[in-house]
């Protein structure tokens, strides 16, 4: 087997020799080459370095280098790629707020300002989510102080709340004016409230103040001060069924009945005693039948489950009744029948014992007679008047009867009453009134089986003291 072997051909010294040359000329051009790059890449830096020194430590150029700075850290900070660590932030209203004002109050009068404001408030979950709506710590204030007489703008002020969060108040400010007060006497009334709570058969009589006192002292700017009608002491009598001692708060009102809150009432409150009485008077129930029983008929008998009642009023309105009638239309009895009827009290006759009352009727025939010469009488003579007759022969009136005779037989002509009402008259005048028919005893309990009626309907005469 012949083995062949490809073996390169051997190079001369020369030869190497010319190789070594050019691979030196080479490395030289490369090292050159390499050491201007890097001369004119300092050359750059050395440059760069120079301008950036120039701004950076320039004062016209400061508020540019700062807000670059900022802008860099915000990016920084704020980036996408940044995990966060800023708590969740929570924010909540809070209505209402009542609003404190830091002034001196003895000497000025303050107007223009909200009562209550909103504050919104914002911050980190936890400390949002602490705060207590209800707290007394959170406040809203004006102040004040150091403001004399005029108008001023006013910001309003959170305080009680944590400085790491953050408060917006609506409205931020108040247009106030202050006003340098004044002091005014004024006369002491009263109101009663809560009358509507007060029993219904209680009267409540004129108070007392303890000790006694006719005037309070009132404090404001003269433009108020000539706003103020009344000083009244609000009594409160709800619930109450007996003399009692309380205090009394003292307000002042409008012309219009409003009040007026701004002005300083001095003391504002009295101690009063209030005597609580329930006068009432125990009168008969008395049905009166209005018209005429058809058929030819009249009342023979009648029931009551009740045949008096106890009402209660001023003593003045109870002096003036001496019954409670019963109205009764007769046209609609035909025939004996049984009904129940509602009692309608007199005007100023607050309540009664009895709400309405059963009846049982029953009829008969009737029959008519006639009275002559019933006197006259002058009732309720509450001012002491004299009375004169216009004409002396109308001095007495005719009378008719109606009634079954049965009850006709019964009747006794010398228990009739016939009055004209002098309540409230006045002397030296003419009167034409009309005339009433009441029993001698004062009531008609009696009279209730009888159509009666006078041949005069009134009676003239003149007063005089």
């Amino acid at each position: 087997m012949n083995l062949k072997k490809n073996k390169k051909k051997a190079e001369t010294p020369e030869e190497k020799l010319e190789l070594a040359q050019v691979i030196a000329e080479k490395s030289e051009k490369i090292t050159k080459r390499t050491e201007a790059v890097g001369e004119s890449f300092m050359k750059l830096i050395r440059w760069l370095s120079a301008g950036f020194d120039r701004v950076l430590f320039n004062p016209k150029h400061s508020k540019l280098v700062a807000f670059g700075i900022a802008l860099l850290l915000y990016f920084a900070f704020n980036s996408t790629g940044v995990t966060s660590t800023r708590a969740p932030q929570h924010s909540i209203t809070i209505d209402s707020v009542p609003v404190v004002l830091n002034y001196n109050s003895e000497m000025y009068e303050v107007t223009g300002y909200e009562k209550a404001v909103t504050v919104f408030v914002n911050g980190d979950f936890s400390e949002v989510n602490a705060i207590n709506q209800q707290s007394t710590d959170l406040k809203v204030e004006l102040d004040l102080s150091g403001l004399t007489e005029g108008e001023h703008r006013v910001q309003y002020k959170v305080s009680g709340l944590s400085g790491r969060v953050r408060t917006v108040i609506e409205p931020a400010s108040a247009s106030i004016k202050i006003k340098t007060k004044e002091a005014s006497n004024m006369a002491l009334g009263y109101d009663f409230i809560n009358q509507d709570k007060l029993g219904a058969q209680y009267v409540v009589g004129e108070p007392t103040y303890v000790p006694h006192r006719s005037e309070v002292s009132i404090k404001g700017s003269k433009e108020t001060l000539e706003k103020v009608a009344l000083v009244k002491a609000l009594i409160d009598v709800s619930g109450r069924t007996e003399t009692f001692t309380t205090d009394a708060m003292i307000v002042a009102y409008d012309q219009q009945g409003e009040r007026i809150d701004t002005v300083d009432i001095i003391p504002n409150k009295v101690t009063v005693e209030v005597p609580i009485s329930s006068p009432n008077k125990r009168v008969p129930i008395v049905p009166v039948f209005e018209g005429e029983i058809p058929n030819g008929k009249a009342i023979s008998s009648f029931e009551m489950d009740n045949e008096a009642i106890t009402i209660y009023a001023e003593q003045s309105v109870l002096d003036s009744i001496d019954d409670i009638k019963i109205p009764i239309s007769a046209a609609t009895l035909t025939e004996d029948v049984k009904m129940v009827h509602t009692i309608s009290l007199p005007t100023k006759v607050r309540n009664a014992n009895v709400t309405k009352v059963n009846l049982d009727i029953k009829l008969g025939d009737a029959e008519t007679r006639t009275f002559n010469d019933i006197p006259i009488n002058y009732a309720y003579n509450n001012n002491n008047l004299k009375a004169e007759l216009v004409d002396v022969s109308k001095a007495t009136t005719t009378l008719t009867v109606t009634g079954t005779k049965e009850k006709l037989d019964e009747f006794d002509v010398n228990k009739v009453y016939v009055y004209v009402n002098m309540r409230d008259l006045e002397p030296d005048k003419t009167y034409n009134e009309k005339l009433y028919i009441r029993s001698e005893d004062g009531t008609g309990a009696n009279f209730a089986y009888y159509r009666m009626k006078l041949s005069d309907e009134t009676f003239e005469f003149k007063t005089s003291r």
